[in-house]
């Protein structure tokens, strides 16, 4: 099922804001710097690339309204600690097992963006007996939907391959933080990777530290590879997608006709918007006044459901 001009439903009542705390827990993959807020059944947030908790405030306390939510800085990034073995995206779903089980969670939803995606796809194939919904936003499900050229797309895999070598990564760790060279780096990478100019690409450069980096070239890597096999049958799990039809990053059709191929019944939420990351974060009054009611109109469609 597809919304239109979702932007335009407004939820008539804005709830007092949650307020959060975070925590830092220590699971055997690694140490996590976790954010929390809410009460109520148990949300999953996964961070896209490079996310900080400060990005997250205004999404992660929307969320909270109806949800207790848990979002968590990736290994390597932030507070949280690399893990001890190279990163991959397959790690994410046996630490997310392991933070549910040391919160005691039995059952949760999951909510992904952008890169998030892709992790979002490696927990439910592995959790999915104990997810009740999957909320997608903007989400990367496939190498095939991210709009660049097959030889960009070739190119992109040679340069993350040279920047598997710690002296290569070295090297432009220091380009990236001289600050004549900055502009030209971020230029170069913005044409490249078909960045939008919304996105702060050397604001972003300037905070990344050396185990970030090293991660953030293994995301890249297997962004630019990732398929996953779809179920023999389809799932039957509750599945939103909020996308912009003109993502300039993510192809809409290839990630709507991906999803069909996991879901029975996904719920898809088709926006207009020019960008996949907004020029400037949603507020979050402007969360709830372009998202709210649809959030509550899914949520009762949920529980008449469950009855």
């Amino acid at each position: 099922m597809k919304f239109k001009n979702v932007k335009q439903r407004k939820m008539q009542t804005i709830n007092p804001r949650p307020t959060h705390s975070t925590f830092f827990i220590d699971l055997p993959l690694c140490r996590l710097n976790v954010m929390r807020a809410g009460q109520g059944e148990a949300m999953i947030m996964l961070p896209a690339t490079i996310s900080r908790l400060e990005n997250w405030h205004e999404l992660v306390d929307f969320t909270a309204q109806w949800f207790e939510v848990y979002f968590f800085e990736l290994p390597g990034h932030g507070e949280s600690s690399p893990f001890q073995q190279p990163f991959s995206t397959a790690l994410i779903a046996p630490l997310v097992e392991q933070l549910v089980e040391e919160l005691g969670i039995q059952r949760f939803s999951l909510m992904g963006f952008s890169f998030g995606g892709i992790l979002a796809m490696q927990v439910f194939s592995r959790l999915h007996s104990r997810i009740d919904n999957l909320v997608l936003l903007s989400p990367c499900l496939t190498w095939r939907a991210i709009q660049v050229s097959s030889m960009r797309r070739e190119v992109l895999l040679k340069i993350m391959a040279l920047l598997k070598h710690a002296s290569v990564r070295n090297k432009l760790y220091h380009i990236l933080h001289d600050p004549p060279y900055l502009p030209y780096s971020a230029s170069f990478l913005r044409r490249l990777g078909n960045i939008e100019a919304t996105i702060p690409v050397d604001g972003i450069l300037k905070k990344i530290q050396p185990t970030t980096l090293e991660i953030l070239t293994a995301q890249i890597f297997e962004s630019l590879k990732f398929e996953i096999s779809p179920p023999q049958k389809l799932y039957s799990t509750a599945c939103y997608l909020a996308m912009s039809v003109y993502d300039p990053l993510i192809d809409f059709n290839i990630t709507t006709a991906t999803l069909q191929r996991f879901f029975a019944h996904p719920e898809i939420i088709q926006l207009d918007y020019p960008f996949h990351q907004p020029p400037k974060p949603f507020t979050f009054d402007e969360l709830n006044e372009r998202f709210g009611a649809t959030v509550e109109a899914f949520l009762a469609v949920s529980q008449e459901g469950i009855r």
